[in-house]
């Protein structure tokens, strides 16, 4: 009888204290939730939103399986010209090492190519107009007068418009399109934090994963001296510098 009883109690004192440590499990997980504040959160992250210039060049690519060579009109080598746009970014970062950039860019772009056919001098341009989304994955590192980073994501094209022109005589159709392009960018961004402001310094070149490579799919020629055009950039290289605020 009193061995039953002692088991009993026995089991009792263990089951007190497993019903103990819960309570105190459950305190401690409630102890914390409260010194991770909204306060304690916030400041984990930070974020920064500016405005950038861009200058830099735009390339198109030599295509595959060009007639002739490549030695005819229609963009059948490789050509290229200059750049520029503005984009105003959000950048939000965690533990000032992982962050994450969105973009609304304006982008004005053009490439040119020289060609000479019976002895007269030709040059192909197009020049097309978007606006686009590049969305960046950053990687931050802090330094004493800022941050440097690096970063690669997509950039998409919302809208476009283009034009083209065949120069001395004959046309230069273009259609547009609406390219996807994978963007890889380095910067330096020099901050001030007693005022707030930052100046990001940065580089980017942006592939365009959605144009052909063989020329029939970019070019189709409707005449001796006409021609219609992909109006899109194969690369498209950039310098930028812009002003920003953090908060």
């Amino acid at each position: 009888m009193g061995a039953r009883v002692g088991a009993k109690t026995l089991r009792i004192g263990i089951n007190e204290g497993a019903i103990a440590m819960k309570i105190q499990f459950v305190l401690g997980f409630g102890l914390a939730a409260t010194v991770v504040t909204p306060a304690a959160m916030a400041s984990l992250t930070d974020s920064s939103a500016g405005l950038k210039l861009l200058a830099g060049a735009d390339t198109w690519s030599t295509p595959s399986a060009a007639p002739g060579g490549g030695q005819f009109l229609g963009f059948q080598g490789s050509a290229g010209g200059l750049g520029y746009g503005a984009l105003g970014y959000y950048e939000l970062r965690i533990i000032k090492l992982i962050g994450v950039e969105a973009d609304l860019a304006y982008q004005h772009g053009s490439f040119h190519r020289n060609v000479t056919l019976n002895q007269v001098a030709y040059t192909e341009t197009v020049t097309t107009n978007d606006w686009r989304i590049p969305i960046l994955a950053k990687l931050n590192i802090p330094l004493g007068l800022g941050r440097i980073w690096g970063g690669l994501g997509p950039e998409f094209t919302l809208s476009q418009s283009s034009s083209g022109k065949l120069e001395p005589a004959g046309t230069v159709n273009t259609r547009d399109v609406k390219p996807t392009f994978l963007t890889f960018g380095l910067g330096l961004v020099i901050e001030m934090p007693v005022i707030g402001f930052e100046i990001p310094l940065e580089f980017r070149a942006s592939k365009n994963m959605s144009q052909p490579s063989a020329w029939a799919d970019r070019v189709a020629i409707d005449s001796l001296t006409a021609e219609t055009v992909r109006a899109e950039s194969s690369w498209v290289f950039r310098l930028g510098v812009g002003l920003g605020y953090q908060f």
